[in-house]
């Protein structure tokens, strides 16, 4: 366990580091599990914290359970392993890959029972989704979603003069097209980016559930991608599909947990969202790229504004909803205990978008921003309030 610890935090020298707006906090006699897509950093956070705790002089474990040899450990044996590298006084358990150690949930619980370690723990599958862990680890969790890089992690700085404004913009339009992704936004690779997409689609969906129709299952996929930021049922994806509405829910609910999407519900009574449309939100900004109907700046405009407000809420305990009010929509209502806000996304501002915003302002007694793709007075453009991004989510 010692030279399996030490070789892996030493490997942090030989990768390049994209500075984040997010730090593992002490998990505080809770187990602390980082949860997101694939390829997004989770096992580099993880290191980063080991490696930190290593220099502060605490006693640290890292362990993956890609390791076969240590998969095959009960939790008593791993205890004992730790013990004769670490004979007394607390120990930080990083637990990569959890998934992968059979009847984990039970083994990370009685490790956590044990009060011997602080444990962090991550994966890259559907068995680590925020909804799962808290009946498996029954209130002895906290989680953190990782997201793929915010273009206020990519910018670093609030531009100032004309020349960093004019650059800032440039990078943003490469943020939209490449999107956060650390080694797709390395590489600017399309080959790289479908790869992933690919990667995330066929072994954490299609293997981790046992898909058996996945040619229907793929169908569904690219319909969901078509109608990212449309509103949308379960019935009319599964008609366009040609699957049943059960089926459609299902496989939405896979790629849900797979991070590849978000669904968000009307602002309203919960009886009236269980029968309502959805709209759906993909996780990063490059994957609305990937099909024709994909060019829609407006679509694309606000995909962005949700992720930035997801980042918010992941930071503030905040919900999101979308509000309907007669025909008309307005694209976010933003919840937090301190209040209420409104968004509405316009590439460009018309009087229907202002009217629009005022309305539902006036309804909901609530301020409405409205977010633009261009410069426009009495609206903020959407590369600017990326920038405004907070404090470390894990902070």
């Amino acid at each position: 366990l010692r030279e399996m610890t030490v070789e892996y935090v030493e490997s942090l020298r030989y990768v390049e580091e994209v500075p984040r707006l997010f730090s593992l906090p002490d998990p505080g006699g809770d187990v602390l599990a980082l949860v997101g897509p694939r390829r997004v950093g989770k096992t580099f956070q993880l290191l980063k914290r080991a490696k930190q705790l290593l220099e502060a002089g605490h006693q640290v474990v890292y362990v993956t359970f890609d390791d076969p040899e240590v998969r095959g450990w009960t939790a008593r044996r791993f205890a004992e392993e730790v013990r004769a590298v670490y004979p007394s006084g607390r120990v930080a358990l990083f637990l990569d890959e959890v998934q992968e150690w059979p009847g984990w949930d039970a083994k990370v619980r009685w490790l956590h029972d044990v009060k011997d370690f602080d444990i962090y723990v991550t994966g890259s599958t559907a068995e680590l989704t925020m909804e799962k862990i808290p009946s498996r680890l029954r209130g002895r969790y906290r989680s953190l979603l990782l997201l793929p890089l915010s273009f206020a992690e990519i910018a670093r700085a609030a531009p100032l003069t004309f020349r960093e404004r004019g650059a800032a913009r440039a990078l943003f339009e490469e943020y939209v097209k490449w999107g956060g992704f650390p080694e797709v936004w390395r590489s600017r690779s399309p080959d790289k980016l479908r790869a992933l997409l690919d990667t995330i689609f066929y072994r954490d969906v299609v293997e981790r559930r046992g898909v058996k129709d996945v040619e229907a299952f793929e169908r569904l996929f690219y319909v969901v991608l078509e109608n990212y930021s449309n509103l949308v049922t379960w019935r009319r994806l599964a008609k366009a599909a040609d699957v049943d509405h059960k089926t459609a829910a299902n496989y939405v609910k896979y790629l849900q947990e797979a991070y590849l999407l978000f669904v968000v519900e009307p602002h309203g009574p919960a009886k009236a969202r269980a029968a309502a449309p959805r709209k759906i939100y993909l996780v990063d900004p490059a994957f609305t790229n990937l099909t024709y109907t994909g060019r829609d700046a407006g679509r694309k405009l606000e995909n962005l504004l949700f992720l930035h407000l997801l980042r918010r809420a992941l930071r503030e305990g905040g919900r999101i909803r979308y509000l309907k009010i007669g025909e008309e929509e307005v694209d976010f209502v933003y919840l937090t205990q301190r209040g209420v806000e409104l968004y509405e996304a316009a590439y460009e501002p018309d009087e229907r978008h202002v009217k629009k915003c005022r309305k539902a302002a006036e309804k909901i007694g609530a301020p409405c921003k409205l977010v633009t793709w261009v410069e426009a007075e009495g609206a903020v453009p959407i590369w600017r309030l990326l920038l405004e991004e907070g404090p470390p989510q894990g902070a």
